[in-house]
């Protein structure tokens, strides 16, 4: 016999039983509502693609987590690490869509990283996209609907974390790193701050080049964190013509945000500025206060450069991304998932097998007044039909005998209540349906 634990689920995958799996299209419904309010059309990208396009344009730490392989015919596939890929390929050579173009997904995604609290190689995100617009309205858009998700999930508790990537650029080469890639390997250490400690970032930062000097304007620039306003007031001096737009851009941001009455859950984080190297302007990230050991709970950006390596269609763009499973951890905590009532409404029970075709019939007009109905599978008798209702805690059972048929009624039950009334069949539906 083949040992159990072999069929285990692969490391850093999982099982959904069905009490998650009600809390998830809750999460959906929530999320759709608001997606709708915006205007956002869904779609559903492919889960398979060309290894080429995952690795089109991302740092070498998300190159290293792709799932690939190679499919019979030798081609090299993966699997999506993220929406953002797919949906801007899906659109990059639509030259029929009318911009904006505002679609969504909530779907899954795999990761080959080491797995820990709150992070598994496989999990869910939903992802709405911006495409068309340059202006900081767009990412006002992507920054609000994740706002208003939040609070249609009741997690208003929040903060909203934001930075721009043209101004820590603009930065670094004001104080001297001319080298791309020496910039792009010290961005990536700035993501990681919070993360790793202070002395490991030094060390790191060290081990790419960076003189000491030069190390500590970096970790002072990383450290401002405050009020958009407050931040604004203290910008670094003496920027190249990208840093400037990247502060004129959150300038113009907190601008928006004001008007809209969401700047007060915002505070300008210069040590924000995203992992993955698509992003190229305003960056976000949105904090569980209380519960910062999930990470983000949604977190999006500028990547106005990626519509061109993967299509004719050259666009800016901005989004914003939501890990399911790191939403259900904060929902969890502060207890905000309702009640779920869990299919079936009712139980039909067969006093003995002469009943069993007219139990047959009763199921199914049930069903289709729309009332989730089950009925004995195993032929089993009245109380072990009985005890198996008690198990499963399906709220009124409709028992059937003969004398019953004769009479024209059944036997409603009412499990919790404990309590039995002999009733017409539509009684017994208007009572099921009243409940």
């Amino acid at each position: 016999m083949a040992d159990q634990e072999s069929f285990a689920p692969p490391r850093g995958m999982r099982d959904l039983e069905p009490t998650e799996m009600a809390r998830r299209r809750w999460m959906y419904d929530k999320i759709q509502q608001v997606m709708t309010l915006y205007g956002f059309q869904m779609v559903e990208p492919t889960a398979v693609e060309n290894l080429s396009t995952l690795e089109a344009k991302t740092g070498p730490d998300i190159k290293n987590e792709i799932y690939w392989f190679e499919d019979k015919a030798g081609r090299k596939l993966g699997l999506r690490f993220d929406l953002t890929v797919g949906m801007t390929r899906m659109v990059a050579n639509r030259l029929d869509l009318p911009e904006p173009i505002k679609i969504f997904s909530i779907s899954e995604m795999w990761r080959y990283d080491e797995p820990q609290f709150a992070r598994y190689r496989h999990f869910y995100q939903w992802d709405a996209e911006v495409y068309g617009s340059a202006e900081q309205e767009a990412d006002a858009e992507a920054i609000c609907l994740g706002m208003d998700i939040l609070d249609n999930l009741g997690l208003k508790d929040c903060e909203i974390r934001i930075s721009n990537r043209k101004l820590t650029e603009g930065f670094l080469r004001s104080r001297g790193l001319e080298s791309k890639e020496k910039i792009e390997a010290t961005i990536r250490l700035i993501d990681k701050i919070g993360k790793l400690s202070k002395e490991q970032i030094t060390n790191e930062l060290r081990s790419v080049g960076l003189q000491e000097s030069l190390i500590e304007q970096v970790m002072s620039f990383a450290a401002l964190k405050d009020k958009p306003d407050k931040i604004l007031a203290q910008s670094p001096q003496g920027l190249d013509d990208k840093g400037k737009q990247g502060l004129e851009e959150l300038t113009k941001l907190a601008e928006i945000l004001d008007k809209l009455g969401r700047i007060d859950r915002c505070v300008y984080d210069l040590s924000i500025v995203r992992g993955i190297g698509y992003y190229d302007g305003i960056v976000f990230e949105a904090y569980d206060r209380g519960g910062e050991d999930i990470g983000a709970i949604f977190a999006g950006g500028r990547y106005d450069g990626l519509c061109r390596i993967y299509g004719k269609r050259d666009m800016p763009a901005t989004g914003v991304a939501g890990g399911i499973e790191r939403m259900m951890l904060s929902m969890e905590r502060a207890g905000l998932f309702p009640e779920l009532k869990q299919p079936p409404q009712v139980f039909v029970i067969a006093v003995n097998d002469s009943v069993r075709g007219a139990c047959w019939t009763i199921t199914q007009s049930l069903r289709k007044q729309g009332i989730s109905v089950d009925f004995d599978l195993k032929r089993r008798v009245m109380r072990k039909q009985l005890e198996y209702t008690d198990s499963t805690g399906v709220p009124y059972v409709i028992i059937v005998g003969q004398k019953e048929l004769d009479k024209g009624v059944v036997k409603l039950k009412d499990m919790a209540k404990r309590t039995e009334s002999e009733m017409t069949l539509d009684d017994a539906v208007n009572t099921i349906k009243r409940a």
